[in-house]
């Protein structure tokens, strides 16, 4: 994901100045805060309040009983759910509405031509990727994601903001509905042969197998995290992963031969969530087309935006290296306009408040999970890096303009043949 920087670097949510295990510095918490929300926070050097209290700036100062919550909150990390953090929210939020309308009346968002599309590696630092994001202990991503799909994509809950806030949806039926909308979209009969390029912890595999139990998937993911998980399921009697219909294979969709993919075998290739990591759509739509029979589909689904910021497109100008190094949001119209290998039959927008409110309970999980995480599985850097995460995501992305700005796009391509 791509997060723009205000014109002072950025606000941030971090605690007083801590190397992380990235070798990342946070800062003040209480000058930030001040800064973006009008305070006042501080009382001189010494003295933090939170919640209403002043506490000592050295934790040998705190005082001894303390819960987990409240050790991370005198650390100067949010929690979830706190008055702080909404009145934070909500200040921010508004402050990125009003700089993506000055950037579109400023008319920066007219050349779609200053993005490129075919130059350096199809995928851009996927071992950094990996050991930062997705290797991570998936304790972590057990504490918050859906336990039926352990789907690390949006939730659907409605078409628009209105229908997304007053939905009764669970977060798993939200992920369910997700997945009838995609194979809606993608005209999924039950009989193709697919190929899923960064299947993640296999949600798309559990919906379709538990839906079309013969239906044959090949899925391929370079997370050492994710084929583990996967791999698990698919020893469990029961599980819909458990069978002979499912090839996973843990390698780099750019590396791995094409004879070992199984070029012209498949019907479907499907991406969700993958293609916020793709450098190169040419590369990737070029090798797409050699695994697909004739006629045969792609459906993408990744987090796009609506207007055309070539400025925030460079990830080392943004705050993305901090938790997606790599990481793209192509505009929706650069991919809509992919049109060398393949002949675009259809193109959505979600509105971006379904990821808002996916992060929104994401983030609730995480808290609700947070005793058994803090020492076994994060160190108090690691919770200030998650908690960071959950909230630039929300007020940076996918809340400015109504969801208008940021959310997901969905795209069904047909194969071209080539001309002679």
């Amino acid at each position: 994901m791509t997060f723009p920087r205000s014109p002072a670097g950025g606000p941030r949510t971090s605690a007083p100045s801590t190397r992380t295990r990235n070798g990342r510095c946070g800062r003040s918490f209480p000058s930030i805060l001040a800064r973006a929300t009008g305070g006042p926070w501080t009382d001189g050097a010494a003295v933090i309040r939170v919640a209403g209290h002043s506490y000592p700036s050295t934790p040998e100062r705190y005082a001894p009983i303390m819960s987990i919550r409240e050790q991370l909150q005198q650390a100067g990390i949010l929690p979830y759910g706190s008055d702080e953090l909404r009145l934070y929210e909500q200040r921010l939020t508004r402050y990125f509405t009003r700089e993506y309308q000055r950037l579109a009346a400023a008319g920066t968002e007219s050349d779609i031509q200053a993005i490129p599309t075919d130059q350096g590696p199809m995928w851009d630092e996927t071992d950094e990727l990996m050991e930062q994001h997705f290797d991570a202990d998936s304790t972590l991503f057990r504490a918050f994601l859906d336990p039926e799909f352990m789907a690390y994509t949006t939730a659907y809950y409605g078409e628009t903001p209105e229908q997304i806030r007053a939905s009764s949806a669970t977060l798993e039926q939200a992920e369910r509905a997700k997945f009838d909308l995609i194979c809606q979209r993608a005209g999924i009969r039950g009989d193709e042969k697919v190929f899923n390029i960064g299947c993640g912890f296999g949600p798309l595999e559990t919906y379709l197998l538990g839906r079309y139990p013969q239906m044959e998937i090949t899925s391929i993911t370079p997370s050492r995290v994710q084929t583990g998980y996967i791999r698990e399921c698919m020893e469990q009697p029961g599980h819909p992963l458990h069978g002979r219909n499912l090839t996973l294979i843990e390698g780099d969709f750019s590396a791995v031969p094409l004879a070992d993919l199984g070029e012209q075998r498949y019907d479907i290739v499907m991406a969700v969530g993958a293609f916020e990591h793709v450098n190169n759509l040419r590369a990737a739509f070029q090798r797409i087309h050699a695994l697909l029979k004739p006629g045969g589909r792609l459906f993408l689904h990744l987090i796009v935006s609506r207007p055309v910021f070539p400025q925030y497109h460079d990830s080392s100008r943004t705050l993305i290296g901090k938790f997606f190094p790599g990481g793209h949001i192509w505009p929706i119209r650069v991919i809509e306009e992919q049109d060398e290998f393949f002949d675009l039959k259809g193109s959505w927008y979600l509105n971006g408040f379904n990821y808002w409110r996916t992060l929104e309970e994401w983030h609730r999980r995480f808290w609700d999970n947070i005793e058994r995480l803090y020492g076994d599985t994060l160190s108090e850097a690691e919770i200030r890096h998650w908690n960071d995460y959950f909230i630039q995501c929300k007020v940076v992305l996918f809340a400015p303009g109504d969801g208008e700005v940021y959310g997901n796009g969905h795209f069904l391509f047909e194969r071209r043949e080539p001309t002679r």
